[in-house]
């Protein structure tokens, strides 16, 4: 027998919507390369790419170089936040975040085109600071931009909201020799929507600021958009949750070291102080959001806390396992 859950993602949602935060990258592809093309031959060999805070230049590289590097970066971010948005539902923050990126990254390669245009030198050319407040500005109106452009696509959901608790769910009766597995993958658009943002800093700072803080801010990005993403699964081993997108870590709880398992309502901030990671007296735990939770009481009495949907069918699922290995008859749960 097999007992599955639904995976989380755009349930109820479209699927042209990750393509909202793909386009605006397009665009400014097309844009950049018109930009380009029509300042080349007034560019010159190398070109200014890197600037101190002062505004004077101190990296250079060939037009050529540069102008692979801009699409590379724009196209990369591109896909990204499509597949970003695919793996979340796409949001409506993370549509507003991807089109606000698109303007403050486009705006700054323009700019790095157009103030190598006509000079004499590249070291002659600078980046005043302006330009960077200016930058700050355009990002405003291309995520107020983001944020009309969506205006329709985005309704609330019937049914909507944090669940209650289902309490003590009576164990899933077994026959001998029977097997059966539960299993729920559960996303969070917060810590991906994160990790997003950091990689946008990254790749923003690179041509800026030099390679070592944007590569710490990529790594950064990378860590929370890896761990926005846990698969929770429940059979003959135990208790497992491990990350979606990488075979390790992993956490297990087996069988025999397991008393009780129920669903409840779990408030990140106030019951566990917080997301990701948590540990507290007498409670750890992994939290993703707030709201239903698979609670597992250990055989020596502290408590670990998985957030995920159909809690309940998965402590059902747990305590008939534990009784059945226990050699005791786990009651039959009727309610279907």
């Amino acid at each position: 027998m097999n007992v599955t859950a639904k995976p989380s993602g755009s349930r109820g949602r479209s699927r042209l919507r990750p393509l909202l935060a793909g386009a605006p990258w397009l665009l400014a592809c097309a844009v950049f390369l018109t930009v380009f093309q029509t300042s080349r031959t007034r560019l010159p060999d190398p070109i200014a790419t890197h600037f101190v805070g002062s505004g004077r230049a101190d990296g250079f590289t060939s037009p050529g170089t540069f102008q692979l590097q801009g699409l590379g970066l724009l196209l990369g971010l591109a896909v990204l936040f499509v597949a970003l948005g695919y793996v979340t539902g796409t949001p409506r923050p993370l549509v507003v975040i991807a089109w606000a990126t698109v303007g403050l990254l486009s705006f700054v390669l323009v700019q790095v085109v157009l103030g190598n245009a006509g000079a004499e030198s590249a070291r002659q050319v600078r980046l005043a600071p302006w330009q960077l407040l200016a930058a700050l500005g355009v990002a405003a109106v291309t995520g107020g931009v983001g944020l009309l452009v969506t205006r329709g696509w985005y309704r609330a959901e019937p049914g909507a909201g944090v669940r209650k608790g289902a309490g003590h769910p009576p164990g899933l009766a077994l026959r001998p020799g029977e097997t059966a597995f539960w299993t729920h993958t559960q996303v969070s658009r917060g810590f991906g929507i994160a990790g997003l943002v950091v990689l946008a800093l990254g790749a923003t700072l690179i041509p800026l600021t030099g390679a070592a803080p944007g590569i710490v801010l990529l790594v950064a990005g990378l860590t929370l958009a890896l761990f926005s993403g846990m698969r929770t699964t429940v059979d003959r081993h135990g208790l497992t949750v491990a990350m979606l997108w990488l075979p390790w870590p992993r956490l297990r709880i087996p069988l025999e070291h397991i008393a009780e398992a129920t669903a409840q309502d779990v408030d990140a901030l106030r019951d566990m102080g917080g997301w990701g990671y948590r540990v507290r007296r007498g409670r750890s735990g992994i939290v993703l959001r707030s709201g239903e939770a698979l609670v597992v009481r250990r055989a020596h009495g502290s408590e670990f806390v998985v957030t995920t949907d159909d809690a309940a069918r998965a402590a059902a699922l747990l305590n008939g396992l534990v009784e059945r290995g226990r050699g005791h008859a786990a009651p039959t749960d009727r309610r279907g």
